[in-house]
């Protein structure tokens, strides 16, 4: 069915404009990227407020570590049921709906908050809930994204998410602080009425969203759904090796965060020291999301994420060896403007390879291997820091990441990135299970 494009284009297929128009003339996309920055500032300050409302309230740390842990328990519980429900289900629906729940979920917490009445039992049941919720709307988003831009400007769509959260993590985190200073009721009130303009910006969207009637699945279960998005993973090279070493290298960075506080204290500095810092990696994140995609354009794909791989080996061994706090601080502000554009090239890559029809259900699975070891960082590296030191603790996460390094160099898989991010993959049917999968002819 021929399909007329906001940006003015025709395309016979799938309905995305072809040539593209920039990205920020895009309508759809530039509303979902207004709406969806608001919704993170709304959790950017959420995330502060609910440790400082358990810890007023209650005087505990451990209830502010209940609300957390059920936080990321709700995600992890739900994001492979997203994907499935994704590639099923209408995917307009199903984020809309995860918006509305979260804003009347978190608008009692603004009524028990302003009623001075503060159990952990009910918020930690928000917060549960907030997870399920952020599990099956995210696991949504990613193929809803692909089908309101062109398939060059994924590295740009991808680059533009990160520089939204590096936003967030600026100014929600001390917006946060502000408001709950003047009124402890009034974040949680700012990110209710945030996840009803996030569900107003996905409304607004005229593209199709998907999935389209010939590729929902009619019989198949939600447990089958889940086991496809794996069996589908399995299939690929490029796949199988990034479902594994993303999952390690995000528990090695996860390590990281916690020893970079622990060794500012080694240095000397205190609370204020550490927020600093916190605000210089975030700069340095939004400084890598704005340089993707000219690095994109100018080097192939592997080029960047095996020189990342590397460089981010010499940052946690600079943050081993620096004596000063400030300069912990540029270190790591190194360290978070590589991660993003790695993150970049990744998530480009994926959009480009994984057919719409399994992008739900591939792009949660790949998502709950690449956390799944994130909880043993802060206990492995706190559990080493206490026996051999911090910067002892920091080398050897060094040791781990230079693996991954060599690893990532030598691999096959890396080699099928070899084009240029803003290239379009050629297309082969592979003998071994009939589907997709991207071919290129520099591999060798």
């Amino acid at each position: 069915m021929v399909q007329l494009r906001s940006s003015g284009a025709i395309d016979a297929e799938d309905g995305r404009p072809s040539p593209p128009s920039p990205l920020w003339r895009n309508p759809d996309y530039a509303g979902w990227w207004v709406s969806s920055l608001v919704s993170s500032l709304g959790s950017a300050m959420s995330q502060l407020a609910y440790p400082l409302l358990m810890l007023y309230a209650t005087n505990s740390v451990a209830r502010a570590g209940i609300v957390g842990a059920c936080l990321n328990i709700g995600g992890l519980s739900t994001g492979l049921l997203g994907g499935a429900l994704a590639d099923r289900y209408s995917r307009r629906v199903l984020i809309i709906t995860a918006d509305m729940i979260q804003a009347v979920a978190v608008a009692t917490v603004v009524f028990a908050v302003a009623e001075h009445y503060v159990n952990v039992g009910h918020i930690a049941a928000i917060a549960l809930i907030q997870g399920m919720c952020n599990g099956i709307s995210g696991a949504a988003m990613t193929p809803t994204l692909k089908r309101i831009v062109h398939d060059s400007q994924f590295p740009a769509l991808s680059a533009s998410k990160q520089g939204r959260d590096m936003i967030a993590r600026l100014v929600g985190p001390p917006l946060g602080g502000a408001l709950f200073t003047i009124g402890r009721w009034i974040p949680f009130l700012g990110d209710s009425v945030s996840f009803v303009v996030s569900a107003l910006g996905v409304a607004q969207i005229r593209r199709p969203l998907g999935p389209d009637a010939a590729d929902r699945e009619q019989h198949a279960s939600a447990l089958d759904g889940v086991r496809e998005g794996f069996a589908y993973i399995r299939t690929n090279v490029y796949l199988r090796f990034v479902i594994v070493w993303v999952s390690l290298l995000s528990a090695c960075f996860g390590g990281m965060v916690l020893l970079t506080i622990a060794l500012i204290k080694l240095r000397g500095g205190g609370p204020t020291t550490v927020g600093v810092v916190t605000t210089i990696a975030a700069i340095g994140g939004l400084g890598g999301a704005l340089a993707a995609p000219l690095l994109a354009k100018l080097f192939k794909t592997r080029t960047l994420v095996v020189t990342m791989a590397w460089l981010v080996v010499l940052v946690a061994v600079g943050l081993a060896a620096a004596p000063r706090p400030w300069e912990i601080g540029l270190i790591g502000a190194l360290a978070v403007f590589l991660v993003v554009p790695l993150n970049v090239m990744l998530e480009a890559y994926q959009l480009r390879v994984v057919p719409d029809a399994m992008l739900g259900r591939v792009s949660s699975a790949l998502s709950f291997g690449s956390s799944a070891l994130l909880w043993t960082a802060p206990l492995t590296t706190g559990v080493l820091a206490d026996n051999f030191g911090t910067p002892t603790a920091m080398l050897v996460l060094a040791g781990i990441l230079a693996v991954l390094a060599v690893w990532c160099t030598l691999a096959r898989a890396p080699r099928l990135m070899n084009l240029k991010a803003t290239e379009a993959p050629t297309r082969e049917r592979s003998p071994a299970d009939g589907e997709e999968v991207a071919s290129d002819s520099q591999q060798g």
